[in-house]
C-alpha cells in the first residue's frame, strides 16, 4: 500500500508540474502607461527625523526629482525591523519619527503631481515588536529549531497582522498603491528557509496528508518536499490574493506594485515567490524586479524576461541599480539599462535609492528627458 500510495504521489506531482505555464512568455510588449514611470526607492531616514529640517529636504529633493523627470515615488512606511512610519493604531511607529512623515510626504508629493507608491517590508519583524512581540508563535523556525526575525506566511494570524497594516495606510491616506518587498521567504540563513513550526506542519498535513517531520530525504527527488516546497509557495500568493481581495473591499481603487527578484524561476522555488503566477492571475498591477547589476547584457536578458510576464495588465518597470550590494552604478551605465528597458517595451525604471542618487545622475536624467 505503501508503493502504491507513493506512485499515486508521484503521478500527481508530474502532473502539477508538466501544467503549470513557463514562468513568462518571451517578446510580450508591457502595458503602455499615459507616461513611462521613472521612480525612485526612498527611505525616510535621508530626510531625517526631525521635522523641520525633514520638510525643507523633501522641498529641495522633490523640485530637484521633478527637473530631471522622476514622477513615481516608492516611500518605505514599514522597514524590515517591523517599526512604521505612519500614524498607526496598529503597527509600531519608528520613535524618532514623533510627526506624521507619510501625511507630510504625501502632501509634498501631491503638490508636484508625483504618484507615492506606500512601500512595506511585508514579512521580516527583526525586532519582534507589538503584535509581533506578543505572538512569538507567527516567527518562521527551522527544522533545528532556529529562527528568523520574519513572520511565517503559512499561518493565517500572520499574514492577517502584516495585511492590517497596509488597510489601515489606505483608510487613513489618499493613496493609489501599496508597495510589497521582502514579500517572500527569507534567503538566510539558506534557501529555502520555510517554516517547520508545529502549526505550519499540522497545516500541511491537512491539506496534502504528508507529514513533514516525518520525511527524511529533503530534497527535490522526493515527490513528498516538491509538494512541501509548491505548498510553501502557494501560501505567499494566498496573502497577495487576499491583499488583493480586501483593497477591493474597501471600495477604493488601490494598486500593487511588486520588488522582486531578479529570475522568476528561481525566485518560485528558492524564496517561494511566485511573481510570474501574480501577474497571470491579475494580482498585481506593476511589477519591479530589481536587476542591480552593471553588467548590460545580463541587465538586457532579465528585462526581456520580466517583460515577457506582462499579463493581464500588469506594467513592469525593472529596478535599476545605483549605488547596491550588488553594484555600483555610473550615469552613463544607468542611461544605458534605462534604453535597454524602453526597446524591450518596459513601462519605465526605478532607480535604487534616493540615498545613491547623487547630483550626477540627477543631471544625467535632465539632459536625457
Amino acid at each position: 500500500m505503501r508503493l502504491r500510495a507513493l506512485a499515486i504521489l508521484s503521478f500527481f506531482v508530474l502532473i502539477l508540474a508538466v501544467t503549470v505555464p513557463p514562468a513568462c512568455s518571451s517578446g510580450a510588449a508591457g502595458t503602455s502607461l499615459a507616461r513611462p514611470v521613472r521612480g525612485v526607492w526612498m527611505h525616510p531616514g535621508f530626510f531625517g527625523p526631525d521635522k523641520a529640517a525633514a520638510v525643507e529636504k523633501m522641498r529641495t529633493t522633490l523640485d530637484e526629482y521633478a527637473r530631471a523627470g522622476i514622477n513615481t515615488l516608492i516611500m518605505l512606511v514599514k522597514d524590515t525591523s517591523g517599526h512604521v512610519y505612519y500614524a498607526s493604531e496598529t503597527g509600531v511607529p519608528a520613535p524618532a519619527w514623533n510627526w506624521d512623515f507619510l501625511r507630510v510626504f504625501l502632501d509634498e508629493a501631491k503638490k508636484r503631481k508625483m504618484e507615492v507608491h506606500p512601500w512595506f517590508c511585508v514579512f521580516p519583524e527583526s525586532a519582534m515588536l507589538g503584535q509581533v512581540r506578543q505572538h512569538p508563535e507567527w516567527l518562521i523556525r527551522s527544522p533545528k529549531g532556529e529562527m528568523v526575525g520574519a513572520v511565517n506566511p503559512a499561518l493565517p494570524a500572520a499574514r492577517e497582522y502584516e495585511r492590517s497594516l497596509m488597510l489601515e495606510v489606505v483608510r487613513k491616506y489618499d493613496v493609489g498603491w501599496v508597495h510589497l518587498d521582502y514579500i517572500r521567504y527569507p534567503c538566510e540563513p539558506t534557501e529555502p528557509f520555510f517554516s517547520f513550526d508545529a502549526e505550519t506542519l499540522r497545516l500541511f498535513r491537512e491539506d496534502t496528508g504528508i507529514d513533514m517531520a516525518a520525511v527524511k530525504s529533503r530534497d527535490t527527488g522526493n515527490p513528498a518536499w516538491n509538494v512541501w516546497l509548491r505548498w510553501n509557495t502557494d501560501r505567499v500568493s494566498v496573502f497577495v490574493r487576499e491583499l488583493r481581495t480586501a483593497l477591493k473591499a474597501t471600495g477604493r481603487k488601490v494598486k500593487i506594485s511588486a520588488a522582486v527578484f531578479p529570475d522568476a524561476v528561481n525566485a518560485r522555488v528558492a524564496i517561494g515567490q511566485d511573481w510570474a503566477g501574480w501577474a497571470r492571475e491579475g494580482l498585481v498591477d506593476m511589477l519591479n524586479p530589481m536587476l542591480y547589476t552593471n553588467d548590460v547584457a545580463l541587465f538586457e536578458k532579465l528585462t526581456r524576461e520580466a517583460v515577457g510576464c506582462a499579463e493581464r495588465g500588469t506594467v513592469v518597470c525593472p529596478g535599476i541599480g545605483i549605488g547596491t550590494s550588488h553594484n555600483q552604478n555610473t550615469p552613463e551605465g544607468m542611461l544605458e539599462e534605462m534604453r535597454i528597458s524602453k526597446a524591450l517595451g518596459a513601462d519605465g525604471v526605478v532607480y535604487f535609492s534616493s540615498s545613491s542618487l547623487k547630483q550626477p545622475f540627477l543631471d544625467a536624467l535632465k539632459d536625457h528627458k
